[in-house]
């Protein structure tokens, strides 16, 4: 007489497939993300790395446009004081054109005017972001959208006041309009550049919106539904463990079977 098992193979074939799905759910647990290698989702792994290639690109272009904002605001920052020594000078200007100076009165002022020219001079020359000059007349920066963009010079030549001269109260009201051209400029300058900067903000908020929505739809395909890999895997244990009882019934009823056997 043969004594078998009830179906061992199938509860043998079951363990085993319940231990890989409880590997799987294991992994997807620890890495967070359902799809870890090509069997998972063939498909989805090829929608992943398409959108993983997308917000890699997304992310260098907002990195590009953020760079090109700060050189920009570096640039106006510069202008600004720029345009802060200019008011000074017309200031000097005003006042030099007061005929009851002194010549040793505007003497002392014309001094003052040649410092402002000197700091002028420097802050064009010494204005740099990546080691690139910004304001000496020679920067030319191809834009991310294609739209290349030249920064004019803001030396004091450029500007028009580095032959100021308020030695005399005629010479100190021809500086006065001078001085009031080149407040002009550097204003003109800065408007540019501030509508410039506005116009890059909006295209990087634009840009950072589509790597959200991006990212969201590589989310929802590749990320790991933690609640439900938790249900599966308490799940799983429970088909384990009723297998393996299973398997211990049946080597009780066999060898309950034998040990009649044996008996009679």
């Amino acid at each position: 007489m043969v004594i078998r098992a009830t179906n061992p193979d199938r509860l043998h074939s079951n363990l085993i497939k319940n231990e890989e799905a409880a590997n799987k759910t294991i992994t997807r647990l620890a890495t967070g993300k359902k799809i870890n290698k090509g069997s998972d989702d063939p498909a989805g792994l090829s929608m992943v790395m398409s959108l993983e290639s997308q917000t890699r690109g997304l992310l260098k272009a907002i990195g590009n446009r953020q760079d090109e904002i700060s050189l920009f605001q570096t640039a106006e920052g510069a202008l600004s004081s720029t345009g802060d020594m200019l008011q000074r000078m017309n200031e000097l200007s005003v006042q030099a054109s007061n005929g009851t100076l002194t010549s040793e009165d505007r003497g002392n002022i014309q001094l003052e005017i040649d410092q402002l020219k000197s700091q002028i001079n420097q802050t064009a020359n010494n204005t740099v972001y990546n080691e690139k000059k910004l304001l000496d007349g020679n920067l030319s920066i191809e834009l991310q959208g294609g739209k290349t963009m030249a920064l004019p010079a803001a030396t004091a030549e450029a500007l028009g006041v580095s032959s100021l001269d308020l030695t005399t109260s005629e010479s100190a009201s021809q500086a006065i309009g001078q001085v009031s051209q080149a407040i002009k400029n550097v204003s003109s300058q800065r408007s540019s550049l501030g509508a410039t900067i506005n116009a890059i903000s909006s295209q990087t908020a634009s840009l950072q919106n589509e790597f959200i929505n991006t990212t969201s739809a590589q989310s929802r395909i590749e990320d790991t539904d933690m609640a439900a890999e938790l249900i599966n895997m308490s799940l799983q244990d429970l088909q384990s463990k009723t297998a393996l009882k299973a398997f211990k019934m049946q080597n009780d009823n066999r060898a309950n079977v034998l040990g009649l056997i044996g008996g009679s």
